[in-house]
């Protein structure tokens, strides 16, 4: 008797357009706004702004998970450095970003994060990395006889 075979999952593939180019364009108030990874050398010139936000994200976890709450509770603790690469990843002023309705500032920062997720939890999983290479002494250290 014949059997019917199930076909095999096919596993899912990265979409290759989307790592290549991962850009996001979106409609927010009266613009279109593309929100842009950041690329090396810019990350170079925001050195500051990003290690504000690694260094609190690196607070926030022990994992390198970051949830909704925590994105946002780091963006809180750090509002000028958030304002700034929200600013520079969509190439519009600091003082449009500032203005925003929660729900637009919402869908700006959900969309960086998309876009530029990979960018900084490859820092944070270093920082953590490094955090737990890092011998912890606990008392005063033996000296030899």
């Amino acid at each position: 008797m014949a059997r019917k075979i199930k076909p095999r999952a096919v596993p899912a593939q990265p979409d290759d357009l989307a790592i290549l180019q991962p850009n996001r364009t979106l409609p927010i108030g009266e613009r279109s706004v593309t929100v842009r990874e950041i690329g090396f050398f810019e990350s170079l010139r925001l050195h500051r702004d990003i290690a504000a936000l690694v260094a609190e994200l690196v607070d926030q976890t022990d994992d390198g998970n970051v949830d909704l709450a925590r994105l946002h509770l780091v963006c809180a603790r750090q509002p000028a450095a958030t304002i700034a690469l929200l600013a520079q990843a969509c190439d519009q002023p600091t003082d449009w970003v500032q203005a925003l309705s929660g729900a637009h500032g919402d869908l700006l920062l959900l969309t960086f994060w998309a876009v530029n997720a990979d960018f900084f939890l490859q820092r944070v999983l270093a920082a953590l990395e490094l955090k737990r290479a890092v011998p912890v002494t606990t008392g005063p250290a033996s000296l030899p006889p």
